[in-house]
């Protein structure tokens, strides 16, 4: 699957972007894959042609965040049927589903639906508005041949509840009991470039498993690293077995050259 988000705040350094590494540590934890996310402005253009450069590569889900509020600058919708050619509509559902939402929020009163607020109504033709727990503009969902769409707010708070409530179970299902299963291990006194011939030679060993090294700076004058290791399963037990063995020739192999490893007798698996 891959993640689309939109926004200048994002391109311009004022806003991390924790919508996509919070989506992809789900869809990681599911069981599923992302293979790429991708940053844009809110540029119709732009919006338009990442979403058609997605639907070349064929993923089976586009997770698209932010650009979907009131403001002159939430495009995202129009840029959705910009690149596939459609048309906006003011859609029914949508509309129940912000009328909800304001009664809810203020009750008791009666909020008008202005123009700017039937803003968020508007979505491309053929798509289905998605209720949105925590705010006013509902997401939506659209299907191309084998890819679901989704557009998602930006607020972190309404992208999470959206996905947990409707999108995450979809994934599961279509992760097919796969578990994704990790481990790190600490180590002191070798640098990254002496490790990595090892780290190699642990790979071609134990097919499946991906070691991936990260500097931590130096302490002591001995180079600090740490190492994950990963793999995609559908027999957990086995791939626990795996992650373990790999684990412990990397021990076997730093421990020949007098390098400290600070990991326990059992690694710690995080295997959801």
């Amino acid at each position: 699957m891959e993640i689309l988000s939109v926004g200048n705040e994002l391109l311009l350094g004022n806003t991390i972007n924790t919508n996509a590494a919070w989506i992809a540590t789900q869809v990681t934890s599911a069981g599923a894959e992302v293979s790429r996310i991708t940053t844009v402005g809110d540029n119709l253009t732009d919006i338009s042609n990442a979403l058609n450069e997605s639907l070349r590569r064929k993923p089976d889900f586009l997770i698209i965040t932010g650009g979907i509020g009131p403001t002159f600058d939430d495009m995202t919708l129009k840029g959705v049927a910009k690149g596939l050619g459609r048309r906006m509509k003011q859609d029914r559902d949508a509309v129940r589903l912000i009328r909800g939402h304001y009664s809810r929020r203020f009750k008791g009163k009666t909020m008008r639906l202005t123009k700017t607020r039937m803003k968020m109504a508007q979505i491309p033709q053929g798509s289905v508005p998605i209720h949105n727990p925590l705010g006013t503009a509902p997401a939506v969902l659209l299907t191309v041949n084998r890819t679901q769409i989704f557009c998602l707010p930006g607020v972190p708070s309404e992208a999470k509840a959206i996905f947990l409530e409707s999108i995450l179970g979809k994934i599961r299902t279509k992760a097919s009991g796969r578990s994704y299963l990790e481990s790190w291990v600490k180590i002191s006194g070798i640098m990254e470039s002496s490790l990595a011939p090892i780290i190699g030679r642990v790979m071609s060993h134990a097919p499946g498993i991906y070691i991936k090294s990260h500097p931590r700076g130096i302490e002591n004058d001995r180079p600090q690293l740490e190492l994950h290791f990963s793999t995609f399963t559908t027999a957990k037990s086995v791939g626990i077995r795996n992650l373990r063995k790999a684990v412990n020739e990397m021990k076997t192999e730093l421990r020949t050259r007098a390098v400290r490893v600070r990991v326990g007798t059992q690694p710690s698996w995080n295997a959801p």
